[in-house]
């Protein structure tokens, strides 16, 4: 290609095209071009076709140096020559460009992953591109819904979490509607979305998976929620499940702030105030014992004696660290003391909040003391939560569940997106601020 012969092509790079003109518009770079294909034969009887005549088609195609790119292409129309045959006339096709489609195969895969792998939101990519949203939609389908279907994504899961978002927030029309999140917490990926968080919900997607898979399952991490606990059975019997450490100590801290609110609007008969001895040492009373300084510790002594009458706030905060001992060893043997002794004092416990925790944790009493077994925890998939809430910000609010799905799988589901080529780095003095 030194006498220039062929340069266009190569920067086009479509294989099978030849281009015909390349003007630049003040808005975008219009290329102009057509097939290579000189012979084409009848699709119904195979005859020698003739070229009938032309036609543009305006797609979109991938930006050149900064600018939109229209690709104009010439297409043929062929004619069958056989008078008997009923294929008549037809248009050519090319696999780089999709029968009635607005953008190129490789502008509409490329769109999939911005909106996909990036977490761009749709209209933006959409403005980018120069078409529609519906559009980019279409695209991120058409070329993200192979890519999370591939069975080799998911692969064999040993420890399964199991977690709850949002999906749409409540109106007058509908209550929140909340969406299932399936995790691998070894590998940190988002396996399936279920909209609902109910047991049935659960228990209808764990038996549309093969039982070959489930019995790979050995570990299921869950939050202290009944349904889920119940939508695991029959499919995941075999597996233990374990109770999320955050989540049990979070149990208790509710219980400790339904006690010091309760204990507040009876002595001073309203809400916490900013100078109300309970409400100045709400935050040292959720705070572990053993991260108190002696500075911190004598400020929440002294909010305890001065609004906490019958130390009933004390009795909580008491209980709650006695459930946080349980995490602060590693032996089960040590655990399992640890827990029965705080299901005991718990359960004799006066106030009516203690007691009800005390209840709690016998129901869960199984699953918390598994936690010392198997070291696992809803981590990962709290971690996933977040990347998850990221891609619900981006789309700026889902009507569909399934756009909402996919996306959220395209993101953080693991999907192996094909290599894309990595330029060699060009080499530069340092900087003299290095």
């Amino acid at each position: 290609m030194g006498d220039g012969t062929g340069l266009a092509e190569a920067m086009l790079g479509l294989d099978g095209f030849r281009v015909l003109e390349v003007v630049e518009d003040p808005d975008e770079l219009v290329i102009t071009v057509e097939t290579t294909a000189t012979i084409e034969g009848c699709r119904r009887c195979g005859t020698r076709a003739e070229a009938h005549d032309r036609r543009p088609v305006d797609i979109r195609d991938l930006s050149c140096f900064g600018r939109p790119v229209r690709l104009r292409v010439v297409k043929r129309r062929w004619r069958c020559v056989e008078p008997d045959c009923d294929a008549k006339t037809w248009t050519e096709t090319h696999p780089a460009l999709p029968p009635r489609a607005v953008m190129t195969h490789r502008a509409g895969f490329e769109a999939a992953r911005l909106v996909g792998e990036l977490a761009r939101p749709v209209s933006q990519v959409a403005d980018e591109f120069g078409v529609c949203w519906d559009t980019v939609m279409a695209a991120v389908t058409a070329h993200g819904t192979p890519l999370v279907d591939d069975p080799d994504r998911i692969g064999r899961v040993e420890t399964l979490g199991v977690d709850e978002t949002s999906f749409l927030k409540a109106n007058r029309e509908h209550p929140t509607i909340y969406a299932t999140g399936l995790v691998d917490t070894e590998r940190g990926i988002l396996i399936d979305m279920v909209e609902g968080n109910t047991a049935s919900d659960l228990r209808e997607w764990c038996a549309n998976q093969h039982r070959e898979w489930l019995a790979q399952v050995t570990t299921v991490t869950i939050d202290l929620t009944d349904s889920y606990r119940a939508g695991l059975s029959p499919h995941l019997d075999h597996a233990l499940r374990v109770a999320d450490p955050f989540h049990v100590v979070r149990v208790a801290n509710r219980c400790l702030d339904k006690v010091r609110r309760r204990v507040q609007q009876e002595t001073l008969g309203h809400r916490g105030r900013k100078g109300d001895p309970l409400y100045r040492i709400r935050k040292l009373l959720l705070t572990g014992n053993e991260r108190l300084d002696n500075r911190g510790q004598q400020r929440m002594l002294l909010g305890l004696r001065v609004g906490d009458p019958y130390d009933e706030v004390l009795g909580a905060w008491l209980a709650k660290e006695s459930v946080r001992d349980i995490y602060l060893t590693n032996d089960p043997t040590d655990a399992a003391t640890l827990l029965d002794k705080a299901i005991v004092a718990c359960r004799h416990d006066d106030v009516a909040e203690i007691r009800s925790l005390g209840r709690t944790l016998t129901r869960w009493r199984t699953e918390i003391l598994n936690h010392h077994l198997t070291g696992a925890s809803n981590g990962p998939t709290e971690a996933l939560n977040l990347v998850i809430k990221k891609v619900k910000r981006a789309g700026h609010g889902f009507r569909r569940f399934d756009h909402y799905r996919l996306r959220c799988l395209l993101h953080a589901g693991g999907v192996t997106w094909p290599n894309r080529p990595t330029p060699p780095p060009i080499r530069t003095r340092q900087s003299p601020l290095r």
